[in-house]
């Protein structure tokens, strides 16, 4: 088996959950793999790095970005975003793809795995090979929930533009089981969204959640002594702004700062209105991006989850669990973990008052917390190693042995 793999930016940093991802999981692909990277937007300057991925491939090669800007006309007049990329760049879609025919042609590929819905487009056009489109999140359930959590909904023709852009990714996923071998995502509720849209159909869907960094698999340790509370994550993603907004203005300020509970936050692209915070009030520490997460957060005993939109699986929540840190989320954070009960693995709340609550219970009660690390431990350890959830990967490519 000969695995073409196609990924929408270069590979390399261990704080894009999309490079993690990609990485975890072609470690695990059941034959030789080869990668080509279709930048959607020009190159950067790169951020933290820290991920080799070079000796997962037989061989890898970067194809021309398609960055925004001078796109065609005739983008606008598209009812689904199935051909998106051919109808805005028609020039740099083709070289792409004859390249991508040249590739499966000269290395005897006879897999495709796409990682993201954009690249999608380019694989339906190889011939003589089986797909598996991994979505991750449903880009249909993430908009949805943004659109409904949103305290300044959209008026006039933003709002017109909101509705076509939804219908747009709906029509374009609902589709996608039909046009591909295996349609992947990371979690129960993205595989339903996109089940929904097919009225119930469930032929080739299926769920491959994260795993979590054998770095954050130690024994548990002791729990943190400091009387506070920790989150982190990158704080540029909209539903992690979303989550500490809620947090900062609504659960802690009104309930929690004056019994002196600290509140630390670690990851970078911080928002103004959070920098002026830490700036004024001692009590919040605002890290930025961290080489160790785990030093930055072992000295705080919980660590917050209050996410309010998004789909798909919090990475942080695992690596909470690993690291032994008791963990308080919204119902929505812990969504895409089946297995977690709330007073076993965690405390779940969804009101500012009761997550408020919640957070101090398990400050004020050592063994209860005790408990909660303990199962969670346990937990993340025997369901959500990278060698668990490889297994259910590379079981994808066992039933896709001919083209569609």
């Amino acid at each position: 088996m000969r695995i073409l793999v196609l990924a929408s930016r270069r590979i390399e940093s261990r704080q894009s959950g999309y490079d993690l991802r990609v990485a975890n999981l072609c470690a695990h692909l059941p034959g030789e793999a080869h990668l080509a990277v279709i930048p959607l937007e020009e190159d950067r300057e790169s951020g933290p790095t820290g991920l080799a991925v070079d000796p997962l491939f037989a061989s890898v090669e970067v194809l021309s970005a398609f960055p925004p800007g001078r796109e065609r006309p005739r983008r606008y007049l598209r009812r689904s975003n199935d051909h998106y990329m051919q109808l805005s760049r028609p020039g740099r879609f083709a070289a792409a793809r004859d390249r991508l025919r040249e590739i499966v042609a000269e290395r005897g590929i006879t897999h495709v795995v796409v990682f993201g819905v954009a690249l999608a487009e380019l694989a339906a056009t190889l011939q003589g090979v089986s797909v598996v489109v991994d979505v991750c999140d449903s880009g249909v359930l993430t908009t949805e929930r943004a659109l409904a959590a949103s305290t300044q909904p959209s008026t006039g023709l933003k709002r017109w533009m909101d509705k076509l852009a939804l219908r747009r990714k709906r029509a374009t996923e609902s589709r996608l089981p039909d046009r591909f071998d295996v349609v992947a995502t990371i979690s129960l509720p993205d595989t339903r969204a996109i089940e929904q849209l097919r009225r119930g159909r469930r032929e080739s869907i299926a769920t491959v959640p994260n795993g979590v960094d054998e770095a954050f698999l130690t024994p548990l340790p002791r729990p943190g002594d400091r009387h506070g509370v920790a989150f982190w994550g990158n704080l540029g993603f909209a539903p992690n702004r979303d989550a500490l907004w809620f947090f900062v203005h609504e659960v802690w300020a009104p309930y929690l700062r004056d019994e002196g509970v600290e509140l630390c936050i670690v990851g970078p692209n911080a928002p103004s209105w959070l920098a002026e915070i830490a700036a004024q009030d001692p009590l919040v520490v605002l890290t930025g991006y961290v080489e160790d997460l785990r030093s930055a957060v072992a000295p705080y005993p919980v660590m917050i989850n209050p996410m309010r939109t998004g789909s798909g699986l919090k990475n942080k929540v695992l690596e909470a669990f690993g690291l032994g840190i008791a963990v308080v989320s919204t119902p929505l954070g812990v969504e895409a973990l089946p297995e977690v009960r709330d007073g076993v693995h965690l405390r779940t709340a969804e009101t500012p008052d009761a997550f408020a609550d919640a957070v101090r219970e398990v400050l004020k009660d050592p063994e209860h917390a005790r408990a909660l690390r303990e199962d969670a431990h346990r937990l993340v350890d025997e369901h959500y190693r990278w060698e668990a959830v490889g297994r259910q990967w590379a079981g994808l490519f066992a039933a896709t042995t001919s083209p569609a």
